[in-house]
């Protein structure tokens, strides 16, 4: 596809927040550390739909505030009153107890524009408390259309408290995924058929010594693109390289992800044929049973909506439109694909208010995922969020189970969306 086409599906414009946009947020992301503690330092505003997503989902008593004021900021007391809080905090932690191994500090907006030296900060506050480690984490919308937003900026914050150990063993770290992969994955049979023993994931420990073990691994599996620059500084600094291994559900883009991971391990791939039997087969029950039945995509439930796309397409569904702001650049193959042979797919952008005066769709759909959900105005929709835990055949096989479930159920979209605790 020309670039001239590109621009004219995809502008720049307003953004518009639905209730059905939103995601992990970065205080829960960095919230993974084991062992931490968060304040947040920031007007009261920039703090609030973080605070409520923390009190919902009972990680309240892991983070702070301390809200700024116009005031504070022209007055140049700010890193002070950050000091004073900090000093507050820990006699508060201390008498309970619970003094963190990790401190972040999150900073928005408006630190940017005050230029805080960090580093010099860090090396104060880790002076005046031995034992914990600092680190600085931005809230800063900003910088999203930058090569390091918030999501991304995170991910490299909550590894970069890992130290180097120079004897590796045969274990792999997946990284990008927030959610742990589903146990019933093969991926973890075939990382095993490929020599590897032990497959390690963030959420799997709750003590920072035990965290280490992931700084043991001998490569890094990139399951989603936001990982890739955390991915690149742990190889500089802890010597782990890494390898893309990018959720997929077309099963030729599964195989060549297993394929070029066996081959950087240096081993044999596994068979992988009866894993495609199953797949091949959960996608022609699905095109029996849907019948026709039109399906809506978005971004936030599936990270690369036209490589799925194109997966479903090509077997015979029906796609009748993609909720997508932008093509990143490990989708534009399958974007390109789907353009040229089926042109008839819609491209909607959920954050151009142009959907807000769009009527809904008229026919019987099933949307998967809660912004083609709630724009759509579909009545089906499955319950997915952008971590979902699913990877490679068996996820494809998972995914399409719940696209036939959804077929004949008709959810509360308000209480998903209550349920999902959605952080822009």
């Amino acid at each position: 596809m020309s670039c001239s086409l590109l621009e004219n599906v995809f502008e720049n414009s307003l953004h518009y927040a639905s209730p059905a946009h939103g995601g992990w947020g970065v205080l829960k992301i960095a919230q993974l550390i084991p062992e931490s503690y968060f304040i947040f330092v920031s007007p009261s505003a920039c703090g609030r739909h973080g605070a409520l997503g923390a009190r919902m989902e009972g990680r309240k008593n892991r983070v702070s505030y301390l809200f700024l004021t116009e005031q504070s900021i022209v007055s140049g007391d700010y890193e002070q009153m950050l000091l004073d809080a900090l000093e507050e905090l820990f006699s508060f932690l201390d008498r309970r107890g619970r003094r963190p191994k990790v401190m972040g500090v999150f900073v928005s907006c408006i630190d940017d524009l005050l230029g805080t030296d960090h580093e010099a900060l860090r090396e104060e506050l880790e002076e005046k408390y031995p034992g914990v480690r600092f680190i600085d984490c931005h809230m800063n919308p900003t910088s999203t259309d930058t090569g390091v937003p918030p999501l991304v900026n995170v991910q490299n914050k909550i590894y970069s408290v890992l130290e180097r150990e120079e004897k590796k063993d045969s274990g792999v770290n997946i990284v990008g995924n927030l959610e742990p992969f589903r146990k019933d994955s093969e991926l973890y049979e075939v990382l095993r058929n490929m020599g590897v023993s032990e497959v390690r994931h963030i959420t799997d420990y709750r003590t920072m010594a035990s965290y280490q073990d992931m700084a043991k691994s001998r490569l890094n599996l990139i399951a989603a693109p936001s990982a890739v620059y955390a991915s690149k500084n742990m190889k500089r600094k802890l010597g782990i390289p890494f390898e893309k291994m990018l959720i997929s559900f077309r099963p030729e883009d599964i195989r060549e992800n297993y394929e070029r991971v066996a081959e950087v391990l240096g081993v044999p791939c596994p068979p992988l044929e009866e894993y495609e039997r199953e797949a091949e087969a959960a996608l022609v029950l699905t095109r029996d049973e849907l019948d026709g039945m039109p399906l809506i995509l978005d971004e936030e439930s599936i990270a690369r909506p036209f490589e799925l796309a194109r997966c479903l397409l090509d077997h015979g569904l029906n796609i009748k439109r993609i909720y997508c702001q932008q093509v990143i650049p490990d989708d534009r193959e399958h974007f390109d694909y789907v353009m040229e042979h089926y042109p008839e797919t819609e491209i909607r952008q959920p954050q151009n208010p142009k959907v807000t005066v769009e009527s809904p769709v008229r026919e019987e759909c099933i949307a998967v995922g809660y912004s083609a959900g709630y724009l759509s105005g579909a009545a089906h929709v499955v319950d997915i969020g952008g971590q979902n835990g699913l990877y490679g055949y068996r996820g494809l096989t998972e995914l399409l189970g719940r696209i036939r479930s959804a077929k004949n159920q008709s959810p509360d979209l308000k209480k998903i969306l209550e349920d999902a605790v959605l952080i822009i």
